[in-house]
């Protein structure tokens, strides 16, 4: 079941470029993938970033680009500086409205350095000063009681107090709460004395702690957006389920009335004069003689912003206008509907299979079991972790009949919308890979994938399901070696089948039918045997003659059947010595630059490149300067006949050719398989794809094959310099 769309308000659509562009932050989130699209509907062209790369702003159809700054968790000024190039880089030529989106804690700092971004870029967030009455805790706690609010009552515990022991007067139940922890981190449920010592005893001795009355009820989150003090737009919801179950972040959420709400929040938002989004947590036990009580203010986006967004009030692209000074269409309330329920990815799984262990004896001591085995590899004790191992598996065993209830309670949600169901953005789901980039970038992995129970949703390891495709889709014949290579031919695979086609082996072992072929990669590989170029061979290296005599055959194929082809790093000089072209052996001449010898540092390596204009790889690109990797131990030389350059690097070193005859006859120097992040090389692949879709269908109408044997003509002497 897809999601309905972000205009449940009907909003006018922009379909002009006065829509404006926007730069959305905190790209690895959910909450970044909401916003983007909410924006992008609206015909505001979106530019992601984060201070990691590989994000699910990275892989989405709604981002027109992206960037990486440095973390304002290491360095704020630092951050603070790139955002400044950035926001200078990508700012509109013309009038369009320019917005920086912030989309979590940054919302804080961008709100106290507001005069270093405007009038250059508006912010969309709140003041400085309405945040710093509500935030942190603790500051929301004294404004409460100022302006006699409806909350739970609240200790401020000082930096570095009470470490021995708490105060006498402190009486347990409590809920204990770090100042400015996001997520129910460090949030605990203290129901003694001594477990109130101990939370203080490891509390943080250089910040606050909070210690809170235990409100009766359940949690309600109500969201909002304002103009200097007045909502126009509040969705209330509550989570049905949760991941962790007892404490954790929403899996299942349903939307409520937001009456019983509205009277804590207009106050709060007029003593505030609050101008943009934000959520409200609410505590209350739904009886109509008690008051819902106020826990604290998240002066930001929050985790359940999909939800609100779908129930009826489209906050993303209001927060948007209000900062660009377009007009503001407040939602009809009668928009908002009470009872819409979604799930968070993987989340809501995650719950019921927690709820259906936790009820079966044999699953809750095969997860003990687990958590033993854990902690004695932990300790290096093999002989109790071997013992573990085994028990947990034959109670996981026997407990193997509540897969049956599993299922069950998956179906009860199955079909709710999510944030990666909501539409055909299937890249999304590699925004795992964040991760990833946070090591080899920080070398650490990121904190939300450190605590059991992160805010906000991060992209899980659950991509939706693929949209059936309408048409056969459209194959794509990879030329690799007979052996090996197996890693770099998976990546052109998944780059070819993230742009709707499909890859399929060419080596020379099997070489196929030309006829069964709609569009060709030639991949990388080892260098192209030299006497093809007349030049020597390297001592001691070996060739693979038969791939070259294959590729040979293949490309004469391509150019007599009009087959469309991308040649990749190697596949690129192949072609180009094919007709005639000559390479560089080595870049010993290229001496300015020292590129990387070692392949996992070519990987993450990253060279510029500028792009000829009107040419493919401009319109693919849509740019015309990129940064690329380097791969390759060769280079282009001499052209080939019907060849010209259309990309360099600034020392002359070519980085992509194109024919001048053939409808699809294009080659780059870089490895846009392994760039699949970025958007200029999704769109390679894309181009690719959608030029042998189109071979595909004009094949049985073709009455005569472009003209020339780009095969012979490789055998001819090179062309006169």
């Amino acid at each position: 079941m897809t999601s309905p769309p972000f205009n449940p308000a009907g909003l006018p659509r922009h379909a002009s470029p006065k829509a404006g562009r926007a730069i959305v932050t905190y790209g690895r989130s959910l909450m970044s993938l909401v916003i983007a699209r909410s924006l992008h509907e609206q015909g505001v062209e979106v530019i992601g970033c984060d201070d990691v790369g590989l994000t699910v702003l990275s892989f989405s159809r709604h981002v027109a680009d992206t960037f990486i700054h440095a973390s304002f968790a290491t360095d704020e000024e630092a951050a603070l500086v790139d955002f400044e190039a950035a926001v200078r880089r990508f700012a509109p030529d013309d009038d369009r409205p320019y917005v920086l989106m912030p989309a979590f804690r940054d919302v804080r700092i961008f709100a106290r350095h507001r005069d270093r971004f405007e009038p250059l870029i508006r912010i969309a967030g709140p003041d400085w000063a309405s945040i710093q009455m509500v935030d942190p805790k603790d500051q929301f706690a004294r404004f409460l009681s100022e302006h006699n609010l409806p909350g739970p009552r609240t200790r401020i515990i000082p930096p570095g107090e009470y470490r021995e022991a708490p105060p006498a007067n402190v009486t347990a139940p409590l809920i204990g709460k770090p100042v400015d922890g996001v997520g129910g981190r460090g949030v605990e449920m203290l129901h003694t004395r001594g477990e109130v010592q101990a939370y203080l005893a490891k509390a943080d001795p250089k910040a606050a702690v909070l210690l809170q009355e235990v409100i009766p009820g359940d949690d309600f989150c109500v969201s909002f957006v304002a103009v200097r003090g007045k909502p126009i737009g509040v969705v209330a919801y509550r989570n049905i389920a949760q991941f962790p179950r007892k404490a954790g972040a929403g899996a299942v959420r349903e939307t409520v009335d937001a009456r019983p709400f509205i009277a804590a929040t207009r106050a709060l938002l007029k003593a505030t004069k609050w101008n943009g989004v934000a959520e409200i947590d609410f505590r209350w036990d739904g009886k109509q003689t008690s008051e819902p009580k106020m826990l604290e203010v998240n002066p930001r986006y929050w985790a359940g912003l999909f939800h609100s967004t779908a129930s009826g009030v489209d906050f993303p692209y209001i927060a948007y206008s209000l900062a660009a000074g377009l007009p503001i269409f407040n939602p009809d309330e009668d928009a908002v509907k009470v009872g819409f329920r979604t799930r968070t990815p993987g989340a809501w799984i995650l719950s019921a299979a927690q709820e259906v262990a936790e009820s079966d004896p044999h699953l809750a001591k095969a997860a003990e079991a687990w958590a033993n085995y854990r902690t004695s590899v932990s300790q290096g004790d093999l002989v109790a972790a071997l013992r573990n191992l085994g028990e947990s598996a034959a109670r996981s065993a026997r407990g193997a009949g509540a897969i049956n209830t599993l299922r069950e309670h998956l179906k009860l949600h199955a079909n709710l919308p999510t944030e990666l169901n909501s539409d055909d953005d299937p890249g999304v789901g590699l925004g795992v890979l964040f991760a990833l980039s946070s090591l080899i970038r920080h070398g650490k992995l990121p904190p939300e994938l450190k605590f059991v129970a992160p805010e906000p949703a991060i992209i899980g390891a659950h991509p939706p399901k693929p949209v059936a495709a309408k048409e056969r889709r459209p194959v794509i014949g990879v030329t690799k070696p007979a052996d090996g290579d197996w890693l770099s031919y998976q990546a052109i695979r998944f780059a070819i089948a993230m742009a709707g086609g499909k890859a399929v082996k060419i080596t020379a072992r099997a070489p196929r039918d030309p006829h069964s072929i709609d569009g060709l990669v030639f991949g990388g590989g080892a260098d192209v045997f030299p006497e093809r170029y007349q030049a020597e061979p390297k001592a001691g290296y070996r060739y693979d003659l038969p791939r070259d005599d294959m590729e040979a055959s293949w490309a004469d194929a391509a150019l007599s059947h009009d087959i469309p082809v991308l040649g990749v790093c190697r596949g690129m000089q192949m072609l180009n010595v094919l007709v005639g072209g000559t390479l560089f052996g080595d870049l010993s001449r290229f001496n300015d630059r020292r590129y990387p010898m070692t392949f996992f540092k070519r990987i993450f390596y990253r060279v510029p490149i500028v792009v000829a204009p009107d040419s493919w790889l401009a319109d693919a690109a849509e740019k015309r300067e990129l940064d690329v990797n380097s791969i390759h131990s060769q280079a282009v030389d001499r052209l080939g006949v019907g060849f010209v350059a259309v990309a360099w690097e600034a020392n002359g070193l070519i980085q992509a050719i194109e024919h001048s005859r053939g409808a699809f006859l294009i080659g780059v120097q870089f490895h846009p398989e392994l760039l699949i992040h970025r958007r200029f090389a999704r769109r390679i692949f894309r181009s690719l794809v959608a030029a042998a879709r189109a071979h595909a269908r004009q094949k049985s109408a073709r009455t005569q094959p472009i003209s020339g044997d780009l095969a012979k003509a490789g055998r001819q002497s090179p062309r006169p310099s």
